[in-house]
């Protein structure tokens, strides 16, 4: 295919979709090269393509078109879907003087501001997602057998009773004492088949090495952001807490069973306790969402729009039962530990001034403990002062006139599918 004449391939690649286009573009150096050559005619044919009647997104650029405009449509696009199918669609708000959203194809100045924002939001989510990817692909080096001691050392930590004694998670249910003398059938942390374990590495122990150095580098991208783009950050958590709800449980076999494992041995997650801790940062599916990014989000909601089929339009919520049940709780917390570790710290970055200084004097008191500044203590007010919230600006009961992006005499509540999966 790369022998083809350029004609022939600004053809391919303009009808191509943005995701494929970009994932051609990596394939060889004859495509990058004829992509970077043509750029100007394949952009606004292959983003009609992505996102069709999106003429206010698909505007042309003053600078005309660029891969770094293409790329932008992407965190655009989500931002603009995010406002328009958010919660406020939801029954509890339907008489409450709630609009619907912010429809995506609204010019008003309330509108423009908040796609900016949100926009900014999936950017720095994409930002932390890939600082995962680029841990999570590194290889390894070689393992190196250890020594006799370590040897030792390493059998008695994947002992049972040293894994009961040891294990720092109330919630980890393979490691409770009622497990001490149960047979072993239940699924492994590293989700590794069968008899095909390395004696010498332990999985729980890789699997904190990495999401240290993740927590790590995450750390030090924070420190280059402004308090503006964390609060854009925090924002888009805000609204997306609600394309989670409600969450049904899908038509599926992948909750009844798993390759290789009883489904007596997964334990079933809290998914209303689990998506009620998202806003606040300390759910195992924030970890889940910067662990996957924004891939599963825009083919769901941006480019199978008419596909019928339930594994595309369903693709973050099928992809959230596959990773829960190749997991063990004690994975599952560990991911949770440190996903927590960073929100926490982000979201201290957000307080205002006297706000932090409570929360500093309540730790130093011994008021909050180190396990609940990681989970309870995430349960803090933004500050917003002198800034616009997008869930504040809805609240209370409002006539549609106040709102810019509603025409005089509109339907307050509009219809629309919303959110992971079809029974949302």
């Amino acid at each position: 295919m790369h022998d083809l004449p350029d004609d022939i391939l600004i053809l391919i690649f303009s009808s191509c979709n943005i995701e494929t286009l970009f994932a051609l573009r990596l394939t060889c150096t004859s495509f990058c090269a004829a992509i970077q050559a043509y750029i100007k005619t394949i952009a606004p044919l292959s983003a009609h393509t992505s996102f069709p009647d999106c003429d206010l997104l698909l505007t042309p650029p003053k600078d005309g078109y660029t891969l770094h405009w293409l790329r932008n449509l992407i965190p655009a696009q989500l931002a603009s879907i995010t406002l328009d199918k958010d919660k406020l669609r939801r029954h509890p708000y339907v008489n409450s003087g709630f609009p619907y959203g912010i429809p995506s194809e609204s010019v008003c100045t309330e509108a423009a501001y908040w796609r900016q924002r949100l926009t900014n939001g999936w950017r720095i989510l994409r930002s932390f997602h890939l600082i995962s990817t680029r841990v999570y692909s590194s290889s390894d080096s070689e393992p190196i057998r250890p020594s006799a001691f370590r040897k030792v050392s390493g059998g008695v930590r994947t002992s049972r009773i040293w894994q009961v004694v040891s294990c720092p998670y109330a919630s980890c249910t393979e490691h409770g004492m009622r497990h001490l003398f149960e047979s072993r059938q239940r699924r492994d942390s590293h989700c590794s088949p069968a008899g095909e374990k390395e004696v010498w590495k332990d999985p729980i122990a890789e699997i904190r090495r990495k999401e240290s150095i993740i927590l790590r580098q995450r750390l030090a991208y924070l420190k280059l952001l402004s308090d503006q783009d964390l609060l854009d950050y925090v924002y888009l958590w805000r609204l997306l807490l609600h394309a989670f709800r409600p969450y049904g449980k899908p038509e599926t076999i992948r909750w009844d069973s798993t390759d290789g494992w009883s489904p007596a041995s997964i334990s079933h997650p809290n998914w209303p306790s689990m998506i009620g801790d998202i806003a606040q940062g300390c759910s195992w599916l924030n970890w889940f969402i910067l662990h996957i990014g924004t891939a599963p989000f825009l083919r769901q909601w941006c480019l199978s729009p008419s596909q019928a089929d339930d594994a595309t339009n369903n693709s973050v919520r099928d992809s959230i039962w596959e990773a829960w049940n190749t997991r063990s709780t004690h994975q599952v917390e560990i991911e949770r530990e440190y996903i927590a570790k960073f929100e926490f710290s982000l979201r201290k970055r957000c307080l205002s001034s006297e706000r932090l200084k409570r929360l500093e004097a309540e730790i130093s008191r011994g008021g909050v403990s180190t396990q609940s500044v990681w989970t309870a203590s995430l349960v803090i007010t933004i500050s917003t002062t002198g800034s616009r919230d997008p869930l504040q600006i809805f609240h209370g009961t409002r006539q549609a006139s106040t709102f810019g992006w509603m025409a005089s005499g509109e339907s307050i509540v509009r219809p629309g599918r919303i959110g992971i999966s079809r029974g949302c």
